[in-house]
């Protein structure tokens, strides 16, 4: 009764109801869960880690670097930076026999078991579930891989997608779980915070501060770098530069000196003034203040004086 006589909001009301009837209600969001997994590290009982001397490397008539010589002692935390294409990634492959170089050596310790996470993650064959590269990458039971898994963040469902479909951070994040569950005293990342979300990020964090052995990484990310490395290795023009301690703070850009005026300068001249204009003559109707009504309409000639009605009188 409430619509009668207005038909248009009568089919508005009904329209609204109708749309409300479609829509549906979503789930509350819940707090994802923080990943709580720490490296597994293997004691080292030597004193280097890793070494190298004379190291050349170049390809197709271009020379990266040459003649790189260098030492890496236990739970020391090394950064290595530089531009693109200087040669950092080409010195993490050839650390991890990846690759040979073309003149020098690279030893390593004999109780130095490394890992590496690459920036380009390769699993062996990517039609295979997560589930499934766990158990035969890391040949460890079903019941630790479905554990593993859950605590990278693959549950549920997640755990049989295959390689092939997932994104770069859950590659990332794969691989790190295959990584940590083997004993290491060497852990080198090539890019590690390139394809992970904030969450993953900060789990990373924490996983490398309580992190206590050797560990090589390449990062262009300023904080990264701030807070996890204790060596710095920096390549420019095919030289290798290093630095031990505190990575050091890019200089600061100084402003240009303020310019200050010559008090002994002769100053310009003055501009020449302008003459000022003399106000126009005021007219004889605003000098004079005249208080009759009959001489005020004398000075507007233009206005029209109102005819003069013939007062009647009554008797």
């Amino acid at each position: 009764w409430a619509f009668m006589g207005n038909d248009k909001l009568h089919k508005r009301a009904f329209s609204m109801e109708k749309r409300i009837e479609k829509l549906q209600r979503t789930e509350k969001p819940g707090v994802q869960k923080k990943l709580s997994v720490k490296f597994r590290e293997r004691s080292f009982s030597g004193d280097e880690v890793l070494a190298a001397d004379g190291l050349k490397k170049g390809y197709g008539g271009r020379v990266l670097f040459s003649d790189l010589s260098f030492i890496v002692e236990g739970k020391e935390r090394i950064a290595v930076i530089g531009d693109n294409g200087s040669g950092k990634t080409t010195l993490i492959r050839l650390l991890t026999g990846e690759e040979t170089p073309d003149e020098g050596w690279v030893s390593k310790g004999p109780s130095v078991r490394s890992a590496c996470l690459p920036q380009l993650v390769k699993f062996q064959d990517d039609s295979r579930s997560a589930y499934d590269s766990m158990l035969w990458e890391c040949r460890c039971t079903p019941q630790e891989a479905r554990d593993r898994l859950a605590a990278f963040g693959f549950r549920g469902e997640d755990v049989f997608k295959p390689v092939s479909a997932l994104s770069g951070g859950e590659r990332s994040r794969l691989k790190l779980c295959m990584l940590m569950g083997s004993d290491i005293n060497l852990l080198i990342l090539d890019e590690p915070t390139n394809h992970l979300d904030i969450v993953s990020r900060e789990w990373m964090e924490d996983a490398l501060s309580d992190y206590g052995e050797t560990l090589l990484f390449v990062s262009h990310d300023r904080y990264f770098i701030e807070k996890f490395a204790t060596r710095l290795w920096a390549f420019e023009n095919g030289e290798l530069t290093d630095y031990r301690g505190r990575p050091p703070s890019p200089p600061r850009r100084r402003r240009p000196p303020i310019r200050r005026r010559n008090r002994t300068a002769p100053r310009r001249p003055p501009r020449a003034q302008k003459a000022k204009r003399s106000p126009a003559p005021k007219s004889s109707c605003s000098a004079s203040k005249r208080k009759s009504t009959a001489s005020r309409r004398s000075c507007r000639p233009w206005t029209r004086k109102r005819a003069s009605t013939p007062r009647i009188t009554r008797n």
